[in-house]
């Protein structure tokens, strides 16, 4: 309510009145506080400073600077002129309210519909004041009342304000010198003085206004001459039927009026009310809905509701576009009456506030000068980014990014920055036409066995291929060599094959040739293999495998068919020799072609002889079978050759491996073999299986 003696610290007035009476002078102040709802660094007064001597009997026991102050501070309400504080200063009354102009002073540049707002404000505060207060008003003029810098009207005169009990017939005369003498009736009466002095204002307003385009104004007129006015005081209506007139109940209005008196409103009359605000809406001039409802929409009361921020909300903090019409204003009418409340609600330290804001914050940004998102939005911005509510810092973050291409890093962020990180694309990756859409980087994974159909499947990020005109169509590489990998591979996967071939039953003379054979014919692969290099090692290391399984295959089958022809091997060592000899030169000429076998080789009628015998050992303690070891019989036993002692030493053979007939029909050459034993021959690099070219007889 404030008190006498609070004057407010640091009040700066201006010099030049607004207005000046013979009561006081009125100047526009501004205080350094904070605490009006708009959050602006300082508060917008007006200060009425009170003149020390008002002559007239009807102040002689109380001036009207006092009286003023005391009934503005008794009667409250949202349409009666705002009281702030008072204090008493060289002797003179000074009274602090909301900052207010006179209304001669715009009455001229008031809209039809503005006249019709703010003729039902006035309406509103005199049926409080009369029919609910309980006073009297004796003076309703333009003198008497104000407006604010939104727009709306504000009743005052209270210095004219008395009780109702306290009214009589002396007080009117001797008001009725400071009275305006069009608003006074001719009978003088205390009865219908008010609808009188309101029907005179009405009329003064709407003929200064020429406002004819507001609906059932006509209409309005003539009820004030007729009802208003009328001879019989007794027939005159209340101030509260008034109300009621189509004039001020139109569809603009009745909006008008509901926002306003929105906090008494329920939940349900709210949630009806939001759902359908912006059809109705759509029916008036932008221009019109946004000079008179741009701070209603925009209040603390709509923006929290939860109806509001599914219905209304996003057509108002959005701005119309080339696409869609779905928003209620355009990027002009926006800058010139939203954006300047949105700029006063982002000052104020509201989470719930700021985030809205933050919501829609690119619908507005866009339309600001780089001077006002630094000066009014970036401080705000930066200090959001301290506050402890995690989602606050968030939406803060994702604003100040999008000012970054604004404003630049360097104003954004502030302080050094440095060049961390380099652009390591290809000068070839980096497109000079503007008119290529953007393409994420191309992988470089090669591919392995695929054709040009199904490149773009093996794409690591999936982005398509270069598309430039200048740009010649290159085959794809099926490996870095180009395409070498897959010739040798299959060179090495043909050459057990042909050496199959080759060998026949009389193409050796024992074991030991079969032996030699083999050792040479796996260095042979050993030999292509280097050649065959290849960077990519997973694919190659699997075709690796594949080709020494396939060789340890033939291998098998070489050493089944020689086992079955060992009469024939002893009888032919002339062609054992040309097969060693056949082997060396495959070694070291892995691309030479190998001479076709002998014309007289024996053949085989049985082609069961040529299957590939396989006998898989199972442990006994194991119930699942094992897997057949390929390179056992390639590993040879070495033993260093030792004296002859008394027992001989027992080589145990797997017979079903090397199933070998016995030659020899006498013990003494079985006792030779064993006592010599499994031996290397220091002349010779191979390893020989038994002695000069005989089978071991296993007992």
């Amino acid at each position: 309510m404030g008190n006498e003696g609070s004057k407010l610290k640091g009040l700066i007035i201006d010099k030049n009145a607004v207005e000046v009476n013979d009561f006081w002078a009125l100047y526009n102040a501004e205080s350094p506080t904070t605490c009006n709802e708009e959050g602006s660094d300082g508060q917008l007064l007006s200060i009425f400073k009170g003149e020390v001597l008002v002559k007239g009997q009807l102040w002689a026991a109380q001036g009207p600077m006092e009286r003023a102050i005391k009934n503005l501070m008794i009667y409250r309400h949202p349409y009666i002129l705002k009281y702030m504080s008072t204090w008493d200063q060289s002797g003179q009354k000074h009274l602090a309210t909301e900052r207010v102009r006179p209304l001669s002073d715009v009455l001229a540049q008031q809209s039809p519909i503005q006249v019709c707002l703010g003729l039902r404000t006035i309406l509103c505060s005199l049926i409080f004041l009369i029919e609910k207060a309980l006073a009297r008003h004796l003076n309703i003029c333009t003198q008497s009342i104000y407006v604010t810098d939104k727009g709306s009207w504000r009743l005052a005169g209270f210095e004219y304000v008395w009780k109702a009990k306290d009214l009589n017939k002396e007080v009117l005369e001797l008001a009725h010198s400071f009275r305006q003498p069009l608003a006074i009736d001719s009978t003088n009466s205390e009865l219908g003085l008010e609808q009188f002095a309101f029907a005179t204002l009405c009329e003064q307003i709407l003929d200064n206004c020429g406002a004819v385009s507001t609906p059932h104004v006509q209409e309005f007129r003539d009820y004030c001459s007729t009802h208003l006015k009328h001879q019989n005081i007794e027939l005159r209506p209340k101030l509260s039927a008034v109300l009621l007139h189509p004039y001020f109940n139109h569809e603009f209005v009745l909006i008008h009026s509901f926002l306003f008196e929105l906090p008494l409103k329920s939940v349900q009359e709210r949630q009806q009310f939001f759902s359908n605000l912006i059809e109705r809406l759509r029916c008036f001039d932008e221009q019109v809905v946004a000079s008179q409802l741009a701070s209603d929409l925009l209040s603390r009361m709509v923006l929290l509701d939860p109806t509001a921020q599914h219905c209304v909300t996003p057509y108002v903090l959005r701005t119309k576009t080339e696409n869609g019409t779905t928003a209620l204003f355009s990027p002009q009418t926006y800058l010139q009456y939203l954006l300047p409340h949105i700029l006063k609600m982002f000052r104020l330290r509201d989470a719930q506030i700021r985030l809205i804001l933050l919501d829609y914050f690119m619908e507005y940004v866009r339309l600001l000068s780089d001077e006002q998102l630094q000066s009014e939005i970036l401080p705000h911005l930066q200090m959001g980014m301290n506050d402890t509510n995690d989602v606050l810092v968030a939406k803060t973050l994702r604003s100040l990014a999008d000012l970054v291409p604004i404003l630049g890093g360097a104003t954004v962020l502030g302080g050094d920055r440095r060049r961390c990180f380099s652009d390591g694309r290809p000068h070839a990756a980096v497109s000079t036409d503007c008119s290529t859409p953007w393409t994420e980087p191309r992988s470089i994974t090669p591919l392995m066995n695929g054709s040009a159909v199904d490149a773009v499947d093996y794409m690591v990020s999936g982005s398509p291929l270069p598309v430039e005109s200048n740009v010649a169509p290159m085959p794809l590489r099926l490996s870095p060599d180009g395409g070498e990998d897959d010739k040798s591979v299959t060179n090495l996967s043909e050459k057990p094959l042909e050496l199959s071939q080759g060998s026949s039953p009389d193409s050796s003379s024992g074991n030991a040739d079969s032996s030699t054979s083999s050792a040479a014919h796996e260095q042979t692969l050993v030999n292509d293999e280097e050649e065959a290099w290849s960077d990519w090692d997973n694919t190659d290391e699997l075709q690796r495998l594949n080709v020494k399984q396939e060789a340890m295959d033939e291998l098998n089958l070489n050493n089944v068919e020689t086992n079955s022809s060992t009469s024939t091997q002893a009888t032919q060592p002339s062609l054992a020799d040309s097969f060693r000899t056949a082997c060396s030169s495959v070694s070291t000429d892995p691309k030479k072609p190998i001479p076709p076998p002998p014309i007289n080789r024996q053949l085989i009628d049985d082609l069961s002889a040529l299957d590939i015998q396989v006998q898989l050992t199972t442990p006994a303690n194991s119930s699942e079978p094992a897997e057949f070891d390929f390179f056992k019989d390639m590993e040879p036993i070495i033993e260093t050759k030792k004296t002859v002692s008394s027992e001989p030493e027992v080589v145990q053979i797997d017979a079903s491996r090397f199933a070998a007939t016995s030659i020899g029909s006498n013990d003494h050459d079985v006792d030779d073999a064993g006592d010599q034993g499994w031996g290397h021959d220091e002349d010779e690099d191979d390893v020989v299986w038994g002695s000069n070219g005989q089978t071991t007889n296993v007992t």
